[in-house]
Order: structure tokens, then sequence, then C-alpha cells
């Protein structure tokens, strides 16, 4: 009789420490998940950011030309477009906090997505 109390404690305490290992083992995969999906979303916004970057200095310099052709001199021209980019920062700075809300919650549902 104490014999097999013995193995049935044994048998519950080896399945518990089986459960442990398998519980960790799967909080350590859904981690490595998360910060692969985490660092994908980082490289495509990278990624993303540069290209519009390049995409605006393209745009920028090409309006600044054309402009300054209509107004009669490339510096006009540029001076327009600058005023312009100016504008937008203006807009930027006076909406930072709720870009920075938005930011921070999209953030967060990538985080704890299933």
């Amino acid at each position: 009789m104490m014999e097999e109390e013995k193995s049935a404690t044994k048998k519950i305490y080896e399945q518990v420490e089986q459960y442990a290992k398998t519980s960790m083992e799967l909080y350590k995969l859904k981690a490595a998940k998360k910060a692969s999906d985490s660092f994908a979303t980082v490289a495509i916004v990278y990624v993303l950011w540069v290209l519009a970057s390049m995409f605006f200095l393209f745009v920028g310099i090409a309006a600044a030309l054309y402009f300054g052709e209509v107004l009669g001199g490339a510096h006009y021209g540029f001076f327009l477009v600058a005023g312009i980019y100016a504008l937008v920062l203006v807009v930027v700075v006076l909406a930072k906090k709720s870009l920075q809300d938005s930011i921070t919650n999209i953030i967060v549902k990538q985080i704890f997505k299933d």
C-alpha cells in the first residue's frame, strides 16, 4: 500500500514537472513570436520611412524647381516649398500628443495581439 502511494505521488510529481517544462517552452515560443513580429514591424516601418523620405525629398525638389520657374527664380520656388514644409511641421507639432497616442496604441495592440 505504501509503495503504491509513493508510486502515485512520484507519477503526479513527474506529470507536474512535465507540465511546468511544457508551459515554460510554450511561453518561450510565444515570446519569440512576439519578438519576431515586433522586429518585422520595425523593419517594415524603417523601410517605408526611408522610401517616403526619398519620395518627399525628390517631390520637394521637383516642386521647388517648378515653382521657381513659374515665379521667375529658383530661389523663390525653394522658399515656397520650405514654407510649405514649415507649415506641415507646425501642424505636426500641434498634433504631437494625438499622434503620439495613436502610435502608442498601435504598438500596444501589436504586442498584445494573439
